[in-house]
């Protein structure tokens, strides 16, 4: 398809930089550039980012950094009604998409605002390929959807990281999830009444409540998000224990590599070193 001809190089008020090679790099702040989609796709940004800038404590961020919008390839990117996040940087803080495993609460906000306003969102743990980026595009409305893997997997991802529900992330639904789904319908206090007791009709009340449902994971990814900025060793250690835990996950490694690492962080001399970043009780 043809190259649409709207084009924009900022979202909701925040420059948009290109930040692959050969011309910037991945992780970094990009460089200037001029994307192209559709005019309805570009407003669906932007309301996407207004609310994101509205709703997370940092407020508007400097920059937004992407792998691109409109490709000369078939699919969602070819019709102008796609976009690639590789990141966002405000002041204060960085957010690369691939540093989900170190950032989990934060990144998962971020998507569940962008999930109020985008029919698809694939994720970190959707596959390896999106790893390194959101890919947002027009496919679909916003909404629950059992049937879809994109959305059943971040469901499943905020029910275990945001909500204290912890599911197998498979992208299927099943008992499982159906029992954590409703015991936080229960805990946010939205009825599920007769109609949630089949699975038909729990998916029904989930895509009814979804806006509810992504404010409150948004609010929960949020929380204490000034705080977290400051990159102690503390948290840098539970970052790596999370990156082990998410990571190798199933893998007959997993043990070996946690106690290597528990090791290190009970010697004496490492455990006295950290005691200076512990809050006084």
């Amino acid at each position: 398809m043809p190259k649409p001809e709207n084009s924009f190089d900022a979202l909701a008020g925040v420059p948009v930089h290109y930040d692959r090679a050969p011309d910037a790099g991945y992780g970094t702040r990009g460089i200037p550039y001029t994307f192209h989609c559709t005019e309805s796709f570009e407003d669906t940004l932007h309301a996407a980012f207004e609310e994101l800038w509205a709703v997370c404590p940092l407020g508007p961020a400097e920059v937004i950094t992407s792998a691109g919008a409109y490709v000369d390839k078939g699919g969602m990117h070819g019709a102008g009604r796609a976009f690639d996040i590789d990141g966002i940087f405000w002041a204060d803080k960085a957010f690369i998409t691939n540093q989900y495993p170190n950032d989990r609460a934060f990144y998962l906000a971020v998507e569940s605002v962008l999930r109020k306003h985008i029919g698809t969102v694939l994720n970190y743990k959707f596959d390896a390929a999106h790893q390194d980026h959101f890919h947002v595009s027009g496919r679909g409305e916003p909404g629950f959807v059992a049937a879809h893997e994109s959305r059943v997997t971040y469901w499943q991802m905020a029910l275990t990281h945001l909500f204290d529900q912890p599911v197998t992330v498979d992208g299927r639904t099943g008992p499982e999830t159906n029992g954590a789904s409703r015991a936080v319908l229960r805990a946010l206090g939205i009825a599920e009444g007769d109609e949630g007791a089949t699975e038909e009709g729990l998916y029904r009340v989930l895509d009814r409540v979804w806006d509810d449902l992504l404010d409150a994971a948004a609010e929960r990814g949020f929380r204490g998000v000034a705080d977290a900025t400051e990159k102690t060793p503390l948290r840098l250690l539970e970052a790596l224990y999370a990156t082990i835990s998410d990571e190798l996950a199933g893998q007959a490694s997993r043990k070996a590599i946690e106690s290597a690492v528990t090791t290190f962080a009970q010697h004496p001399k490492t455990d006295a070193w950290l005691d200076q970043f512990r809050p006084e009780s």
